[in-house]
């Protein structure tokens, strides 16, 4: 969130302002790079020299101002520039002018692929440039120091076994680098100001460290120098084998959708226990999947961690300490860990960090709600993500408004979108209708429930503003008998099976068609007993946006499970009991099959907007109403126009 030379912004001190005002006892600025050439994102904040000092000292303010401390990490790119290029980049270039991507061998690229080599001079102003930016960040008023030691950047690849092999140099000792950074700030700025590097304290790969020979080997080190504590973290990003087959290195840093709860715990307690043998007493910190209250108590339990770090949580409620605080941890808006930057990319990728859940995140003193002096009449036409957004938001503003949901339930898609048995985390996507549901509650806003809502009667009745939030609808092919096999109950969407509550025959072949939708449905059922063929018109499997960063996992349990995706196979007609299919051969293949399950993806629903043109009524439309995406864009629309009323 800087500005283009990495000077700290408005929108940045709105940022972390909303961070310490939601009761944190520390907030830590983000990764912080201490020199222009590793740079791994364009908006990145930098403390380059003296003349970023004022910048960053109106945030140190406004986080003291809350009452809580101000830490600052401290970063530089090593292997990671690069990530992210859409172009072709030079040998040892990042993707942004002016960076490098090189590491001690740069056998092991992450960015670039051909990262170059560290020279030995290069380590030696690299530990003067983060001394002389922890003397910058004392000076800024931060409290303490966190280091970015993990992840790929340069001072945790020159930890690495992998990566560092080969130097002759004295950088060969891979904990110098990390040390020498520690022991120069400490003559800037005493031993006293406190430092707590952020650690990878084990590489899950194949001969790559592991906790114990951290504890062995550079804990003692980094204990002598007087470090109040480790921030541990696990995993990398190099392109190496990871230890655990079912679960990658990548995914223990950044906590994937499908990875356990608190997957570092374990780590941790083994860390603690290590640590404890020898004799050295360092405070831990721990996160990684921590979602819930609970979880949160978990991670700071007797043998575990001392603190909890939090951050996707943080960004998608940053009241939560303060909720726990005062007793409300129903209300907090618990992570569904989708979407995380979905509104505003990937911080890898030419773009800033941000919630889908919390469109406010980022956008804190601009979104800052005020109330209104001309309330309005708002009739909001669909309970899903976007229409309580809506809802919600134009309450808060002083709106006086009505959801009408055809449905039973608010919630739309993303009220059964989780109902798997079969699959982890799979509660999680409730989390956001849940949460929505309560506050729509416990505001007070009149909701009719079965309520088809016709262009007719909001003339009559005349509201202000009508919010069409219908959402989509399954996109159902055009096939020989299809409608009256639905009409029979052999054929039936998605929706219908995970929303509606329709039985499926035990016993019985089912076939699924539309892979990009249907693959997690299909792995539940052949995770229940069911035998399963999921078929597909397009050649290649496609996946549905939501399931993203998902796919590659789904893709190996389905190999697991002897799941074949049946690419580039159309169905051509249905009868009751049957399928008929033709293969990209034109060879046809009937199937007889106990149900036909169809996941064909999705097409807006929107029946209002057109007929209310000329009505005079002032119509918005938001969400897969518009065009079928995902909750994080309902919300965030929602969430910009009921702002703009």
């Amino acid at each position: 969130m800087s500005d283009e030379r990495g000077y700290i912004t408005r929108q940045a001190v709105g940022a972390y302002e909303a961070l310490a005002a939601g009761g944190y006892g520390a907030v830590c600025v983000g990764a912080t790079c201490v020199r222009w050439d590793g740079l791994i994102n364009e908006r990145m904040f930098g403390i380059y020299d003296d003349t970023y000092i004022i910048s960053h000292r109106e945030l140190v303010e406004v986080i003291h101002n809350n009452g809580s401390l101000a830490g600052i990490q401290l970063f530089y790119g090593g292997l990671i520039p690069g990530v992210g290029a859409t172009f072709p980049i030079e040998p040892g270039k990042g993707w942004i002018p002016g960076t490098v991507s090189w590491g001690p061998s740069g056998k092991y690229p992450i960015g670039n692929s051909q990262p170059g080599i560290v020279p030995t001079e290069v380590y030696e102003e690299l530990v003067e440039e983060f001394a002389q930016a922890g003397r910058r960040a004392k000076e800024a008023g931060y409290d303490y120091i966190s280091y970015h030691f993990c992840h790929g950047s340069l001072p945790h690849v020159t930890l690495s076994l992998l990566e560092n092999r080969g130097r002759n140099d004295a950088y060969s000792d891979r904990l110098l680098f990390c040390e020498q950074i520690l022991q120069r700030t400490q003559e800037l700025c005493g031993k006293d100001f406190p430092l707590i590097p952020r650690m990878c304290c084990d590489e899950n790969y194949e001969d790559g460290y592991d906790v114990d020979y951290f504890v062995e080997h550079y804990a003692p080190r980094l204990h002598a120098l007087g470090i109040d504590a480790i921030d541990c973290t696990f995993g990398s990003m190099l392109p190496a084998k990871s230890r655990d087959p079912e679960l990658s290195s990548g995914e223990v840093i950044g906590g994937g959708f499908y990875v356990p709860n608190m997957v570092a715990l374990p780590f941790i307690k083994r860390l603690r226990a290590g640590l404890k043998a020898k004799g050295i007493d360092m405070p831990l910190m721990g996160s990684c999947n921590v979602n819930t209250p609970a979880q949160m108590r978990q991670m700071i339990q007797e043998g575990a961690a001392d603190f909890l770090a939090s951050c996707r949580q943080s960004l998608d409620d940053p009241d939560f300490p303060r909720k726990i605080a005062e007793g409300r941890e129903h209300e907090i808006r618990k992570s569904t860990r989708t979407g995380a930057s979905l509104m505003t990319g990937n911080i890898f990728a030419k773009g800033i960090a941000g919630s889908a859940q919390n469109a406010a995140f980022g956008r804190n003193r601009d979104y800052a709600l005020q109330k209104t002096l001309a309330p309005q009449k708002v009739a909001v036409i669909g309970g899903g993500s976007g229409g309580m957004e809506f809802a919600i938001t134009a309450h808060e503003i002083g709106h006086d408004v009505t959801i009408y949901e055809a449905g039973d339930q608010l919630g739309g898609v993303m009220a059964w979108a989780g109902n798997y048995k079969n699959l982890p985390n799979m509660e999680q996507i409730a989390y956001q209708p849940d949460w929505h549901k309560l506050m729509v509650a416990k505001y007070g806003i009149t909701v009719r429930l079965g309520q088809v809502v016709t262009a007719e009667q909001l003339i009559f009745e005349k509201p202000d503003l009508v919010v069409v939030a219908t959402g989509a609808r399954p996109a159902l092919p055009s096939i020989e008998g299809l409608d009256a096999a639905m009409q029979h109950g052999f054929a039936m969407t998605i929706d219908d099976v995970l929303g509606r509550g329709k039985t499926l025959a035990a016993g019985q072949l089912i076939v699924i068609y539309g892979s990009g939708e249907g693959i997690e449905l299909a792995l539940d059922l052949v995770r229940s007993g069911y035998q399963v063929r999921l078929l597909d018109a397009n050649p290649a499997f496609m996946p549905a946006g939501y399931i993203g960063s998902r796919a590659k996992t789904v893709l190996r349990w389905a190999d697991q499970a002897g799941l074949v995706l049946e690419q580039g196979i159309k169905l051509i007609s249905v009868a009751d009991g049957s399928v008929e299919a033709r293969h990209t051969d034109g060879r046809k293949e009937n199937i007889a099959c106990g149900a036909l399950v169809l996941a064909p993806g999705r097409v807006a629903y929107d029946p209002l907007s057109r007929a209310l043109l000329g009505s005079r009524l002032r119509v918005q439309v938001v969400g897969d109403a518009r065009t079928p995406r995902s909750y994080g864009n309902a919300i965030h629309e929602a969430a910009y126009l009921a702002r703009h009323i």
